[in-house]
């Protein structure tokens, strides 16, 4: 797989999942972020059974990769989109998916000690580029309301923290069992989280259907719409991206997400961009065409 291809699938999961996190912030903010998180993995659970049977993409899996897998999913789908649909209900989607600029210097870590992939110096003004992307939004924030709001940015932050540990152990699984196919992987990953949620709250399990059955027919769709989008299209094409890409500048792609949140909310509220946004464009797209040369 070309590097165009692969940060291609990784642009496409990161706008799949930006999008459907306006829907994600707005269930956060009326029921709760561990409700809106077991909704979405749920229904992409599903989905990942449904669509591993139709294409018989199974395997043998030894049983480290496979609690590697299920450690991945309890920490990332689990406990990290815990902690970020929180800030979601705070800073909004946009100003919390602008954290993703920290995962390649995490990332870029590991993979130089565990993967032995180093940064070249295209690489390394791609992740600049992209990282500088975080301060001129939170130069924004700033300036619109007068505060950093750093709580809301902690809780963000350990959401983005705890993504980044999982893609690390998904990538170790695949390191251990290279013929593993993307939705087994994911049938995995969601049981993992799943168990998680069992632990945090056993009751959760038992309000959650009378919760979805109690929206409005148009409200079900939308969610579950979010739900397929954001975890289902947005994981497969992900996680085919980290089974061959350099674990640190695919995640600094991930800047795509505040960027492209920030466009829709430009379309949605019929506003023009600001400064702020197309100099963050600005940067994006230069550190995309380092990557794609590097």
């Amino acid at each position: 797989m070309s590097p165009f291809e692969v940060y291609a699938l990784a642009i496409g999961a990161n706008l799949s999942y930006s999008s459907a996190s306006m829907v994600f912030s707005l269930y956060a903010r009326r029921f709760s972020s561990m409700w809106i998180n077991q909704v979405k993995v749920l229904t992409a659970f599903v989905a990942f059974v449904i669509a591993m049977f139709f294409t018989d993409q199974m395997v043998s899996v030894s049983p480290l990769a496979f609690s590697l897998l299920l450690l991945s999913g309890f920490t990332g789908l689990c406990a990290g989109d815990i902690f970020l649909f929180r800030a979601f209900t705070t800073l909004g989607p946009a100003r919390s998916l602008v954290l993703y600029s920290f995962q390649p210097l995490m990332l870029g870590i590991y993979g130089f000690f565990f993967l032995n992939q180093i940064f070249t110096l295209n690489q390394t003004l791609a992740v600049i580029c992209m990282m500088i992307c975080i301060f001129i939004f939170m130069l924004e924030r700033n300036k619109m309301t007068g505060s950093w709001d750093m709580k809301s940015f902690v809780w963000a932050f350990l959401g983005i923290t705890l993504d980044a540990m999982g893609v690390m152990l998904t990538r170790e699984a695949y390191e251990l069992e290279p013929s593993l196919e993307t939705f087994q992987v994911n049938v995995i990953r969601c049981v993992g989280a799943l168990v998680g949620f069992l632990m945090i709250s056993p009751k959760s399990y038992l309000t959650l259907p009378k919760d979805v059955w109690s929206l409005r027919k148009r409200e079900i769709t939308l969610l579950l719409g979010a739900a397929v989008g954001g975890c289902f299209f947005s994981l497969t094409l992900y996680l085919a991206a980290v089974k061959f890409a350099h674990v640190g500048t695919l995640t600094a792609i991930s800047i795509t997400g505040p960027v492209w949140v920030s466009l829709l909310e430009c379309l949605y509220h019929r506003r023009l961009p600001n400064k702020f946004l197309v100099g963050a464009f600005v940067f994006f797209l230069t550190g995309f065409y380092l990557m794609v040369i590097a």
